[in-house]
């Protein structure tokens, strides 16, 4: 039984050994074919022999054979071993990755980045090689597009060569200004040929990524899992070298490191200036924080003074009514309960606006919008408010406004409270309720001819119970216009109190036309 089962193990590690090539199609009968160039040294070229040689030769040996597909050589020139790729009459190539081919054939993922360098003869050290330093200059260099966009926008006499050795020998007896080549390849020339008199320089020009080219796609995606296994392994650079699959010892130019000092030094200026605005920021905070603490103190000052008051003279006057044995007119007793009853009615408008201000502090859901006429309903308010005007008092309206969606109870909270204000500290003279549109929203402020703001209520008169008395009531603090401020704002709008340079006082809202909950 365990012979049987070892037997059947080893059948389908063949088969599957077999598989892995025969899924793609290729076979000892039918050998993938491998393109290469017969004359691309260091990466593929053939010896006198006809035996092919190159870095790109011992590591796509190595692939294939971690991928059990069996292979052959198709050499041929440089000038016609894309068109083997493209058009299929190879199965797999080494090439540079193209953007324009993508669409015509299936690259793998990068085995490597390719660096560009300049070549030019040592003589001619004193001058610039760079991409901005190329105007009029004699530059060879085998095909690519990219080169030749930069040289073309660089002002350069442009040579395509086919035979990069040969130029290199030529640039060596002063044919060209320079040549322009892959790193790998301009190191192998120089030190093949002997040229003593040429150096080479890194060029700022973009990396191109070499790959493996394929029309069968299937193949390509078998070699990129590959590959990543190869990359981490360190396959690819021990068989490539490090000189050839990392950037190297390249020389930056000194523009390279004076743009990166003006970068640091406007890194450092934004630090600064971040800096800066963060402790004015902060500063700002604290100084918030202080007041707020501040104002919480005399919030809370004024809410006892407010409750205690009134809350005393209840008291106090039942008292003085209760006491056995004390004669008392009718007229005093009735004095009394009229006093008992004022104080318990502004006690009982306080604590109302104490749960009014909480509950609009609190609640998420404040806002029931419906559409509203503005003409309509500030006619309104202004009828119902009309019939508590003095004698030598009047209301005028003025404005204009179409349909907004809004909450209608508290519009008419807020508007009804600031006539009522108007009209109680405007002994004689007019109040105007003036509205309309104005940014995206509609514009109320109610203006009074009265004796205008206290001096100490210009700064704090929304603040909550900044001060013994406010705008609204002289006798008990009241919370009517920090109530009207926290619905506008919670609405998305703005509220403001000024005194006019003509007198009176003027107390105006802006809210948008749309309310977010």
């Amino acid at each position: 039984m365990i012979r049987c089962l070892l037997l059947t193990v080893l059948w389908m590690l063949a088969f599957t050994t077999t598989a892995r090539a025969d899924v793609l199609g290729y076979s000892k009968e039918r050998p993938l074919l491998f393109g290469i160039d017969a004359d691309y040294p260091p990466m593929e070229f053939l010896d006198s022999e006809g035996v092919p040689h190159g870095y790109d030769i011992e590591f796509t040996r190595e692939l294939m054979r971690r991928l059990d597909i069996p292979y052959i050589y198709k050499p041929n020139t440089w000038e016609n071993i894309s068109d083997d790729v493209l058009k299929g009459r190879v199965d797999l190539g080494m090439m540079v990755f193209s953007p324009y081919r993508q669409d015509m054939t299936n690259y793998s993922r990068a085995v490597f980045r390719l660096y560009y360098q300049i070549i030019y003869r040592t003589n001619d050290s004193g001058r610039r090689f760079d991409v901005r330093n190329l105007a009029g200059k004699e530059i060879a260099y085998m095909s690519s597009r990219p080169v030749t966009d930069t040289l073309t926008k660089a002002g350069a006499h442009l040579h395509v060569i086919t035979d990069l050795s040969k130029a290199i020998r030529n640039l060596s007896m002063g044919h060209y200004d320079a040549v322009i080549c892959f790193r790998y390849q301009s190191r192998y020339h120089i030190e093949a040929n002997g040229l003593k008199n040429l150096r080479c320089e890194d060029l700022t020009l973009m990396p191109r990524e070499y790959c493996y080219v394929s029309h069968d796609r299937q193949l390509i995606e078998r070699i990129n899992r590959e590959l990543d296994k190869m990359e981490e392994e360190g396959v690819i650079r021990s068989i490539y070298g490090s000189s050839i699959t990392s950037f190297g010892d390249f020389e930056i130019p000194a523009w390279v490191w004076y743009l990166l000092a003006a970068l640091v030094i406007a890194f450092l200026i934004v630090i600064i200036v971040q800096q800066h605005r963060y402790q004015r920021r902060l500063r700002l905070e604290v100084e918030r924080a202080q007041r707020s603490e501040r104002l919480k103190s005399i919030f809370l000052g004024n809410v006892s003074h407010a409750l205690r008051t009134p809350l005393n003279a209840v008291i106090g006057f039942s008292d003085v009514l209760s006491q056995e044995g004390k004669t008392m007119t009718d007229e005093d007793r009735q004095n009394l309960l009229k006093l008992i009853n004022e104080n318990g009615q502004q006690l009982l408008h306080f604590i109302e606006e104490l749960l009014e201000l909480s509950n609009i502090e609190g609640k998420d859901q404040l806002f029931q919008r419906s559409e509203v006429r503005l003409r309509e309903v500030m006619e309104e308010y202004a009828e119902s408010i009309r019939p508590t005007l003095p004698d030598g008092l009047s209301l005028r309206v003025e404005g204009h406004g179409g349909r907004v969606v809004l909450d209608a109870n508290l519009l008419r909270y807020i508007v009804m409270h600031l006539l009522s204000n108007a009209v109680e500290n405007t002994p004689e003279g007019q109040v105007t309720l003036r509205y309309g549109s104005m940014q995206q929203g509609f514009y109320v402020e109610v203006r009074d001819t009265g004796k205008g703001l206290p001096a100490e209520l210009k700064e704090n008169i929304f603040s909550l119970l900044s001060e013994k008395q406010t705008y609204v009531q002289d006798k008990v603090p009241g919370l009517g216009l920090s109530i009207c401020k926290a619905i506008i704002e919670r609405t998305g709008g703005k509220m403001g109190a000024e005194s006019p340079a003509d007198g009176g006082t003027v107390v105006w809202f802006w809210a948008p036309r749309e309310v977010k909950y």
